[in-house]
C-alpha cells in the first residue's frame, strides 16, 4: 500500500440488493489502486441489514421513501477519505476505475469526475448482453470534450452512480440535497450546486464500471409509469435549479433564474413600467427600495430587506442584476444579455447608446470563481428620463393584448 496515495472512501447506497452489492464490493476487492480504499454501505432503511466483510462498514437510515442522497450524505459523514468516490449497489467497478479517479482528481482536484458505465442486461433464457454505455452520454462525451466546454446546462451529464470528487468539494457544495425523496434526480441538483460553487466537470473515460440492467430510458416498465416517475423528478427539480430548461415558463418561483437589485428610484411613474418590463423577461424577482402598491400582491417584486435571504440558502439565482439606470429592456433582452455574460465569463456591464452604464450582471459561478474581469456590452436600451403616465401605459399595454 502507497503511502503516496490518497485514502479513498468508497460510498455505497444500499436498498434490498444483497446479490448486487456483493458483485460491487468484488469489483472494489480487484482494484489495482495502490493506496488505502474504505468502503462505506448506506443502507437506505432495508428490512434486513446488508451481510459485508468485515472491513466494510455499514450505516443505515430508517425507511422514509427512496432518499439516495441522504444515504449518500450519510456515508460521505461516515468516510475518513481525501476522495469520495460514490458507487451505486449495482455498479461494479472495473480494475483501475479507482487508479484513473485519483488520478484525475489530483491534477485537478475542484472537479466532479464522472465515470463511464455500460449496461449488462440478462434474458430469459440467462444470456447476458452487453448494451454498452447510453447513446445520450456517448454523444456528450464526445462535443463536450469530455465536460471540459459545457455551458451552465452541463449539469445533466453528472451520474451519481459513477460520481467522484474531492472531501473538500463535497463540502463546499453542501452535499446532496437530503430532503429530495423519490427516484432520480439528486446527481442533477448537485451538479447544478457544484457548477454554481465554481466547480467543475470531467468526464474520465478510464474510471469504467458494468451497471447491472439497463439505462432508465431501455427499462421494461409501462410508458404511463416511467412518465410518471420522470415527471415526479422533473417537479421536484423545478424549484431546485433555477436555469430555464428545468422550469415551466410563466410560473413564479421562490427563487428566480435572475435577481434584480434597483437602489434610488421610487417615483411610481419611472419604477412600474421598467419593472413591469423586467417582470415579462422571464424568471425575474426585482428588489427595490419602495415596492409601488401595483406590486403589492406580487410575490415577485419585494423590499430591499425582504430580499437579504432570498436565494442565500441552497437554492440561488444564476444571475444577480444591479440596474443602474431606468431603460426599457426589450422582452427577450435581459435573459438574452445574461446567457452572453454567462458564456464569456466573468461580470458585464451593459453600456446605453451614449455609452451609459445601464446595468451590471454578475453570475453566481463566476463570483464563487473569483471572476472580476468586466467585459462591456452595448444595447440600444432606450433611457426613461421622466415619469411616465401610467393610465397611458397600462392602455397601451392592454390594447397590444386585446389585438
Amino acid at each position: 500500500m502507497s503511502k503516496d496515495q490518497p485514502l479513498v472512501s468508497v460510498v455505497i447506497p444500499y436498498y434490498e440488493n444483497p446479490s448486487g452489492l456483493a458483485q460491487v464490493l468484488d469489483g472494489i476487492a480487484a482494484q489495482t489502486y495502490s493506496g488505502e480504499i474504505e468502503v462505506i454501505v448506506a443502507d437506505d432503511g432495508s428490512q434486513t441489514p446488508p451481510e459485508v466483510p468485515a472491513h466494510v462498514r455499514v450505516v443505515r437510515q430508517e425507511d422514509r421513501g427512496f432518499r439516495a442522497a441522504a444515504a449518500r450524505n450519510l456515508g460521505a459523514a461516515e468516510a475518513s477519505g481525501v476522495v469520495l468516490a460514490f458507487l451505486d449497489g449495482d455498479t461494479i467497478p472495473e480494475p483501475g476505475y479507482l487508479d484513473a479517479v485519483v488520478a484525475r482528481l489530483r491534477a485537478e482536484p475542484r472537479v466532479l469526475v464522472v465515470g463511464s458505465r455500460r449496461h449488462l442486461v440478462t434474458g430469459e433464457d440467462g444470456a447476458v448482453r452487453d448494451l454498452g454505455e447510453p447513446a445520450w452520454l456517448r454523444d456528450a462525451w464526445g462535443y463536450t470534450d469530455d465536460l471540459r466546454a459545457v455551458d451552465d446546462t452541463g449539469f445533466r451529464f453528472v451520474i451519481s452512480a459513477v460520481l467522484s470528487c474531492t472531501r473538500a468539494v463535497f463540502e463546499q457544495v453542501g452535499g446532496f440535497d437530503g430532503s429530495l425523496v423519490g427516484y432520480g434526480g439528486e446527481d442533477w441538483e448537485f451538479g447544478w450546486q457544484a457548477w454554481l460553487a465554481g466547480i467543475d466537470l470531467r468526464h474520465e473515460p478510464a474510471a469504467q464500471a458494468v451497471h447491472l440492467g439497463a439505462d432508465w430510458g431501455g427499462r421494461g416498465e409501462d410508458r404511463a409509469a416511467a412518465i410518471a416517475e420522470k415527471n415526479r423528478e422533473s417537479m421536484a427539480l423545478a424549484s431546485r435549479i433555477t436555469h430555464p430548461i428545468m422550469r415551466p415558463p410563466g410560473v413564479v418561483n421562490a427563487v428566480p433564474d435572475i435577481r434584480v437589485r434597483w437602489a434610488g428610484e421610487t417615483d411610481p411613474g419611472v419604477v412600474v413600467p421598467v419593472v413591469a418590463g423586467l417582470l415579462a423577461a422571464g424568471d425575474v424577482h426585482v428588489e427595490l427600495d419602495a415596492v409601488p402598491a401595483v406590486f403589492a400582491a406580487d410575490p415577485r417584486v419585494r423590499q430591499a430587506d425582504d430580499l437579504n435571504s432570498a436565494g442565500s440558502g441552497r437554492v440561488r439565482p444564476r444571475f444577480d442584476v444591479e440596474l443602474l439606470r431606468a431603460c426599457r429592456i426589450p422582452a427577450d433582452g435581459l435573459q438574452t444579455v445574461c446567457e452572453e455574460v454567462s458564456d464569456l465569463g466573468g461580470c458585464a456591464e451593459v453600456l446605453g447608446t451614449e455609452g451609459e452604464a445601464l446595468l451590471r450582471i454578475t453570475p453566481r459561478r463566476a463570483l464563487a470563481r473569483g471572476e472580476h474581469q468586466v467585459t462591456r456590452l452595448d444595447r440600444e436600451w432606450p433611457v426613461l428620463t421622466t415619469p411616465l403616465r401610467l393610465e397611458d401605459e397600462f392602455r397601451e399595454a392592454g390594447t397590444r393584448f386585446a389585438e
